[in-house]
């Protein structure tokens, strides 16, 4: 777990608040963005109703008793988690296996918990059997299911569960977090945390891939260089490399709009680049950027229905340079 802003200290402070009033319902559906930290906040919560030192501690665990060190090490016998990673599906065999485990008392525990990881895989069947154990839960059970498309969830999973929202963390805290655990310049933070939408994990993700120095590739190839048709061919390639360069014209040109109608320069993703942005908004006015940004967001809704958007990105680059040579 990478660090605090990872928790939710919000949503921890809810769950210790509900512990010491007794109003602790059996499940829960933690709902959010892809990379929020759901899972780390779900496995906090493991913890917190746990602790040995829950009254004394914070944030409802103390990660230094014997169930807190059980609990990270993966090895406390009432703590059960059923991994899924997007797109894998969630089988019937599994929400069996689970449900045999909420039917037995504690070994140790005060409390044994279940946390299913991306519940929007759960299939029909093994969500139909889920809902008897979601109905009529064991006392000494908590349920913590979490899901980043929660309108993929059965209706009838999400009527029997108490639903709570993890909002992605303001980008300024999650920028001044990267700055400070990733010696990172306030620039490049400041676009991982924009970029990422607020989510550490995903910004984490970013960092490690180089996102940087990626999208500072597109921008350069694609708006900066005339003849894009070799960027384009290697880019088109690969799907993630190609949503990646939708996603950074769509930020680029954000912010060029940005510029055009008098915004802050620290709104701007790009702080990198301030100084091309200035340059590139000199050669648009706001109806010719207003144009491109249309276009990248038609261009990605036929990214993400699967079809070939070889000519709609090579139309839209025709575009831009045209107009960018015209005003220029």
């Amino acid at each position: 777990m990478s660090s605090v802003i990872f928790l939710h200290e919000n949503i921890l402070h809810r769950f210790k608040k509900l512990l010491s009033n007794g109003r602790l319902a059996h499940a829960y559906l933690l709902a959010g963005p892809w990379g929020v930290g759901k899972f780390e906040t779900a496995f906090a919560v493991a913890k917190l109703v746990n602790c040995e030192n829950f009254s004394s501690s914070e944030l409802g665990f103390c990660d230094e008793c014997p169930p807190c060190r059980k609990i990270n090490t993966n090895g406390h016998p009432d703590v059960h988690i059923l991994e899924s990673s997007r797109g894998e599906t969630i089988k019937l065999e599994q929400i069996r296996d689970l449900i045999l485990q909420t039917q037995m008392r504690p070994f140790e525990a005060k409390k044994k918990v279940f946390i299913i990881r991306n519940s929007e895989n759960l299939t029909t069947e093994a969500g139909n059997a889920l809902l008897k154990t979601l109905e009529e839960p064991s006392a000494e059970s908590l349920i913590l299911l979490t899901t980043s498309v929660p309108e993929k969830n059965l209706s009838t999973i999400k009527s029997r569960c108490h639903r709570i929202y993890i909002a992605p963390q303001p980008n300024g805290r999650l920028a001044d977090y990267l700055v400070k655990d990733y010696a990172m310049q306030d620039s490049s933070a400041g676009f991982l945390a924009s970029f990422a939408e607020g989510c550490l994990f995903r910004a984490e993700k970013l960092n490690e891939a180089d996102a940087v120095k990626q999208k500072n590739e597109a921008i350069n190839n694609f708006v900066f260089t005339r003849d894009s048709e070799s960027y384009l061919k290697k880019v088109l390639a690969s799907p993630e490399e190609t949503k990646q360069l939708l996603d950074v014209l769509l930020s680029w040109f954000r912010d060029l709009l940005m510029l055009k109608l008098g915004q802050s320069e620290a709104r701007l993703v790009h702080q990198d680049r301030v100084h091309d942005l200035k340059s590139a908004a000199q050669k648009l006015n706001v109806n010719d950027i207003q144009a491109v940004i249309d276009q990248v967001v038609t261009t990605t809704r036929l990214f993400n229905d699967k079809l070939n958007v070889k000519i709609a990105l090579s139309l839209m680059k025709a575009r831009f340079t045209e107009r960018s040579e015209r005003n220029g």
